[in-house]
């Protein structure tokens, strides 16, 4: 029985050693790691494509990397695909609606528009 405790307690001091020895810090851990804390997708730097401003600078939309050719409400946008402007700024798609080449179609009741645009 007196072994018992002792293991116990012998047990019990060896999983407690290594707790002070994680907790202390280690001074050389900012310098060596200056992203600490972040991730290295968040800190590359991607630019980001002109899309404000368009009304202002009429060839923003066409450039490489726009989201689309046309300008709505200052923003570049394809109103080929565009749920918010199909086919004219503004006009809106419902939920259960895709815009298919700037018309508004509801893929599940269309024969033409089977699922997605232009699937028979």
């Amino acid at each position: 029985m007196k072994s018992i405790e002792v293991f116990v307690l012998l047990a019990i001091l060896l999983m407690a050693l290594p707790i002070p020895l994680m907790a202390t810090p280690d001074e050389e851990t900012p310098a060596a790691f200056p992203m600490r804390g972040r991730s290295r997708f968040l800190a590359t730097q991607t630019p980001r494509p002109v899309t404000s401003q368009c009304s202002l600078k009429p060839g923003t939309c066409t450039a490489k990397g726009s989201p689309g050719p046309n300008c709505c409400n200052n923003r570049c946008v394809d109103m080929g695909t565009d749920k918010n402007n199909c086919g004219s700024c503004g006009k809106k798609c419902k939920i259960t609606e895709i815009c298919c080449k700037g018309h508004i179609v509801n893929p599940m009741t269309d024969n033409f528009n089977c699922g997605s645009c232009f699937n028979s």
